[in-house]
């Protein structure tokens, strides 16, 4: 992936799907998202973007614990890194380094949360930088978040 726009509208698209089997209930942290930002030692110390989602997985059926019941955590990641630049130097200090993870449901919520990543994204010149830059390399993951 050598365009972080490109990216982000294929992220949008991918949150507005809805998933089957997640966990069940209106307050249910099943299906969320996070946009970070920063400078992580798995990524060299190089500027990097990530785009998150984070599935609840409803495993009831397979469990076999009697006492309690988790279910199983994913996420799906694309990870952009970036070349070292004069512009993204202060990265690692700004005052966040992600949007928070939200939990609304695909459609006009979810839309709404969206918008507020995208406004937290713009709101700082470094990360606008960021955005504007060309990724080295890319990354997309499917991994249990335990």
């Amino acid at each position: 992936m050598d365009n972080v726009e490109a990216a982000w509208k294929a992220f949008r698209e991918f949150l507005a799907q809805p998933v089957d089997g997640l966990e069940p209930g209106p307050d249910s942290d099943a299906d969320g998202f996070i946009v970070q930002w920063g400078r992580h030692s798995w990524h060299d110390q190089l500027p990097s973007l990530s785009f998150t989602r984070q599935f609840a997985v409803n495993v009831r059926d397979t469990w076999t614990e009697t006492d309690w019941y988790q279910p199983e955590y994913w996420q799906v990641s694309l990870d952009l890194v970036f070349p070292d630049a004069p512009a993204l130097a202060d990265l690692d200090q700004l005052s966040v380094g992600n949007t928070g993870f939200d939990f609304s449901p695909p459609g006009p919520d979810r839309d709404h949360a969206i918008g507020e990543a995208e406004w937290e994204l713009q709101h700082y010149p470094t990360l606008q930088a960021l955005w504007a830059s060309t990724p080295q390399r890319s990354t997309v993951t499917l991994d249990r978040a335990d």
